[in-house]
């Protein structure tokens, strides 16, 4: 087995292309609200407003300022419980939460529209170019390079399904790592990465830890649909559509409609669904293998237990251990996260790149 690198992807990574910062969420979808009018499906925001001031018992006047942590932590505590939240009934419960789902994914797809993401395209024909050595039945020996992402956004996989169209059509996948099929019937550049090797192609290995905008998942069979051309998890909740596969097997109107899968912030995730449980799996083998593993714009958080644990427990005692992050005038923010780092993999003394996602993909990315 060749050297093997790991890019590991957080928030930081898209927010040079314009996305924002977690934190910035809730505040940005009233910012659109007011910016443009028609965005959003008529009375979405107000249902939020109603919800934050209602339920939540939130002062309008610090609606921007609610953690997202502090809106699903309670929602997915109630609806794994089967339990009501306050007064509403578990299914109203689980309508808030779908409609704070749409309108994040909703903010999202906004921010994202004029984007500035060349140095993503720029990584994703890096590790596509890396990944086609695994061309010809070459995978048993070669797999130099995969990427485990935390973010819901879609730039990374847009760009890596265009350098797949633009030079290896036919031949390559984007492989999520669980069972996955496309969500138009009659896409055909959709499929699992080792059915693409097993007829000769490559697969580029993208991870996405806590979900994607372009997945939607049937409840009843648990099929997880994909679609490189639309972030199907917003117009679901404007549009419902069926599982096409139960709908032929059990009839139409058993209504075997689709739902968003995101893993939302909360300090009680659950990764009891069995395609994350693939996904983590993966993770963990991914990062057992890597003898060099990259954080870009991930901040090791305290509450993100999951990923710590993980961590812990795969990545090799040799690993060496990259940061690329960016600097600040807060110099101690910078150095408080870079203790965590450091603290946390201890003799593998982390290098820290602080200049940037951009400035690192255009200048160290070859560097070994």
């Amino acid at each position: 087995m060749t050297d093997k690198t790991v890019y590991v992807l957080g928030a930081g990574f898209s927010k040079e292309a314009s996305a924002p910062a977690q934190e910035e969420l809730v505040k940005q979808i009233f910012e659109i609200d007011r910016d443009n009018p028609g965005e959003f499906e008529d009375g979405s925001v107000k249902k939020f407003r109603s919800f934050l001031t209602n339920i939540l018992l939130v002062p309008q006047k610090l609606h921007d300022s609610v953690p997202l942590e502090d809106i699903f932590t309670p929602l997915d505590r109630c609806i794994a419980d089967n339990v009501s939240f306050r007064n509403l009934s578990v299914k109203e419960t689980l309508k808030a939460r779908d409609l704070i789902y749409y309108l994040i994914g909703k903010t999202l797809e906004c921010t994202l529209r004029s984007s500035q993401k060349d140095y993503i395209d720029q990584f994703a024909k890096y590790i596509t170019d890396k990944s086609s050595t695994r061309r010809g039945h070459r995978y048993a020996n070669l797999d130099p390079v995969s990427v485990i992402s935390t973010n819901w956004d879609t730039l990374l996989d847009d760009s890596i399904k265009s350098q797949i169209s633009a030079h290896y059509p036919g031949e390559a996948v984007v492989d999520y790592c669980c069972h996955f099929s496309s969500f138009e019937s009659n896409d055909q550049s959709v499929m699992p990465g080792l059915e693409m090797l097993g007829l000769g192609g490559f697969s580029v290995k993208l991870l996405k830890l806590h979900g994607s905008l372009n997945w939607l998942q049937c409840p009843k069979c648990l099929r997880l649909y994909v679609d490189f051309h639309n972030r199907i998890a917003i117009g679901q909740y404007v549009t419902p559509v069926n599982c096409r596969y139960c709908d032929t097997q059990f009839g139409v109107q058993s209504s075997h409609k689709l739902i968003s899968n995101l893993i939302m912030p909360t300090f009680l995730k659950n990764f009891s669904n069995p395609q994350y449980k693939l996904v983590w799996q993966a993770a963990g083998i991914e990062l057992s293998e890597a003898s060099r593993i990259v954080f870009i714009g991930y901040s090791l958080p305290q509450a993100d237990f999951e990923m710590r644990q993980l961590l812990a427990r795969m990545v090799r005692k040799d690993a060496r251990i990259v940061v690329v992050d960016y600097g600040s005038p807060d110099e101690h923010r910078i150095a408080e996260k870079m203790k965590r780092y450091e603290v946390f993999f201890g003799k593998r003394k982390p290098q820290f790149y602080l200049e940037g996602a951009r400035n690192y993909i255009q200048n160290h990315l070859d560097e070994e």
